[in-house]
Formats: structure tokens, sequence, C-alpha cells
């Protein structure tokens, strides 16, 4: 294996460089759990860690990377195969540095026919799952084996995790959708029902999966539990305004009405009315930890109590909150050279921390949250832990080679060398 030189260590100055922004990606409820995120913010100081293992993985123009668990999987254009045939790589990552420059040898190979980009991978009991983006369908599902790379099935949809193990994949379309559980080893469908064009939603409650809500148009609820899809509750609020949002948190449905700035919350046991806020220009609404963030249409948001719907405080200054962790919340702002983000007390909606321009990486879980910023002297990437709830980031490396396309996951960073192969880096302690 080859190892990458890192360059110096050290903590860079807060410097306003506005790295590269690709397009914030949007979807159904469903998919927001799976949409990838991006975002930024700046370095408050920390000395990075003294523990790393890097590796650099061979792959040609148009391939991709991705990291889950402790496994890079690369996928680009298969050489000698028919157009839209890709292959698929798995490494696993070392938990220690070489002993030599032997390049790293992939777990298995595997040649997939999938007409569409690969955008995201998740590894299940004996599975891997990579999610295929096509112009002309809602998705593909493809699942390998994760031992061997032989492909077990596909299907259409895209695939969640529910934290207890049930995989749930889902289409959609103008006319509605289905959404059903799969047996992850044959991709058998164990339940289905059909959805409504925006698909459906879930909760989570305390690391465990809830239940499935779907909102027809006209007002038709149904709330689903979760490993049998059976039918719980139903009700037709009947709504006078198509919902411009619709979402479930702390136990409750939240139903957005734009046009009359209203937002009404139902309780999942029974679809029972809790509460009803007036909330002008209010466009959608979002878990904010302990609170509910209700963002307006011409910037700033409220910070809803979701027991009563009582406006606690008004972000006026900020665009919205991306990430509640430890009593806090990552807030962003328009910035002169790009977003700005800044650490809020969800109390009172203080400012406790300032932060200023990075790139988090995507990701999919509330993990910890990586991101990126070029270095400000020697070219490279910083990379860094943005810690929400101590307010600050903590520095962890100055890749020199790194020229961006970044994804972090645990433990683990990899990014695009300016060589055109990819870079593996592990973190220790």
């Amino acid at each position: 294996m080859t190892l990458i030189d890192l360059g110096e260590l050290r903590d860079e100055p807060d410097r306003d460089l506005p790295p590269p922004r690709p397009p914030r990606a949007v979807g159904r409820p469903l998919r927001v759990a799976l949409a990838l995120v991006f975002l930024v913010a700046t370095v408050a100081g920390a000395a990075p860690v003294s523990e790393r293992v890097s590796v650099v993985v061979p792959a040609r123009l148009g391939a991709e990377a991705f990291l889950d668990d402790d496994r890079l999987y690369v996928v680009e254009p298969a050489e000698g195969e028919p157009e839209g045939t890709v292959e698929v790589r798995a490494y696993t990552l070392p938990e220690r540095a070489p002993a030599d420059d032997a390049p790293p040898v992939p777990v298995w190979r595997s040649r997939v026919p999938a007409a569409g980009r690969f955008w995201q991978v998740q590894t299940g009991p004996g599975v891997v799952l990579f999610s295929v983006t096509g112009d002309r369908d809602d998705g593909q599902t493809v699942a390998l084996d994760a031992g061997t790379g032989h492909e077990r099935w596909r299907q259409p949809g895209y695939p969640w995790w529910d934290p207890t193990g049930v995989l749930l994949i889902q289409t959609g379309g103008e006319e509605g959708g289905v959404v059903r559980s799969v047996d992850p080893a044959s991709g058998q469908a164990l339940w289905s029902v059909p959805t409504p064009r925006e698909g459906a939603t879930y909760s989570v409650r305390s690391g465990l999966g809830g239940p499935i809500v779907l909102a027809f148009p006209g007002g038709r609820i149904e709330v689903r539990e979760l490993r049998s899809g059976a039918l719980q509750h139903a009700a037709d609020l009947r709504l006078d305004e198509p919902a411009g949002h619709t979402m479930v948190t702390h136990d409750l449905l939240l139903v957005v009405r734009p046009r009359a700035g209203v937002v009404t919350a139902y309780g999942l046991d029974g679809l029972r009315l809790r509460w009803e806020a007036r909330l002008p220009l209010v466009e959608h609404v979002q878990d904010c930890g302990e609170l509910l963030c209700a963002h307006r249409g011409n910037g700033g948001f409220s910070a809803v109590d979701p027991a009563t719907g009582a406006v606690r405080w008004i972000g006026q200054r900020w665009f919205g909150v991306l990430s509640a962790q430890g009593g806090r919340l990552l807030a962003v702002a328009p910035g002169p050279v790009g977003d700005r983000f800044g650490v809020l007390d969800a109390a009172t909606g203080r400012q406790v921390a300032d932060l200023g321009t990075w790139q988090l990486m995507p990701w999919f879980a509330d993990d910890r949250l990586l991101a990126v910023r070029p270095a400000a002297a020697g070219g490279g990437l910083v990379v860094a832990h943005l810690d929400v709830a101590a307010g600050r980031a903590r520095v962890l490396d100055v890749l020199r080679d790194a020229s961006g396309d970044c994804r972090g996951d645990a433990d683990t960073v990899s990014c695009r060398l300016r060589t055109g192969e990819f870079g593996a880096w592990r973190y220790g302690g």
C-alpha cells in the first residue's frame, strides 16, 4: 500500500476561502434521510490527532468512492463492457500503517449493469446496498453480497434502514408509489402499501423505529406499523389547502399550510389535534433536537415548543438550522463569500460560537460532522470534526494531496487526490 504525504499538521487560521459548493439535495420525505446534505463552517482551534493510517486506492476517470464501516468502495466504468456497466471494487481499510508500498488488493470486484449514477452505499446483514439514480426512473437499489460482491437482487426504489434492522424501499411518481418492507437477503417483499405522490414519512423514537405515516391528497392520513405495515390509525383531516410540508417528529404529525401561515400538530396515537400555531411565511418545519424549527420563505426561523406550539425565540439573522447536538444548534446564514455558520444555545437562541467557511462532507446519519476547506498555504484540504455541542471544530489533518470529492464515515475520510486516485485516512484516538 502507498502512503500519502500529509504534509505539516497545524491549525489553519480562519480565512474566508470559498470551497466548491455543490447544490443541496432535496427529495421526498423518506429520501431526506438518504439524500446528501452539504454545508460549511470554521475552525475554533484544537490540535490534530496524533495517529492516522493512510492508503491510496487506484481509480480511473469517472470513478467515485464510497465509505461504509471499514470499507472503501470504488465504482467506475468497466473496461471492455457495454455502456452502463460499472466495476465495483471493495477495499478493507487497514487499522495500522502498511509495512511496504504494495498497492491495496480489493477484497472482491464485481461487474454491475446499472443505467444511472451510484450515489450512496449502505451496509446491512450480509449485503451491501447501492442506490442508483437515473433520468428516466425513480432509481434502483442493487444488493451485492458483502463477502463476494455477487449480485443478490435488484429492484426499483431507494432504500432506508430502520435503526432496528427493518429495510424499507420506496418508489414514487406523479400518480403515487409504493413503500415496501424487504428481506435484505433475498429482496423478497414482506409487505407493501401504496403511497401518495409525496411518499411516506417515518418516525424514529429513541433509536427505535416508529410508525410510517402516509398523507394523501385531500387530507386522508394513515399511520402504519413499521414491521407489518398494518394500519394503526386513519383519519380524514379535510385539509382545505395542499400541505406544503408534512413531517413526523416528537410523536407528532405536523401539517404545514404556507398560504395560511399555519402549522397544525396531530398526535400519532389516534391522530387527534394537539395544537395549531400561526407562523407567518412558514414554508417547512424540521426537528431541532428538543425543539421544532419553522423556517420562513424570506429567511429566518422560529424555535417552537413541540408540546404547545408556542414560539420560544426567533432566529432572525439565520437562514435555518442544520444540526442539533447537546442542547445546541448549528445555524446557517448567507455570507459575503459563502454561507457562514454559528452555534446557538437551543434554550435561548443566543449565539455561543461563530463558525465560518467549511464544506461538510455528505452524511446519512447523525454521526460526527466532518468538514473540509482549502488549506491556507501549501495546497490541499484541511479536515476537521465540527463539534456542535462544544461549539468548536477539532482539526484532524491537512491533506496536502487531496483535491476534493471528500466523504466521511465514523473515523475515516476519503478524498480524490490530484493524481485522480482516491486517498483514505483512518484516525485513531
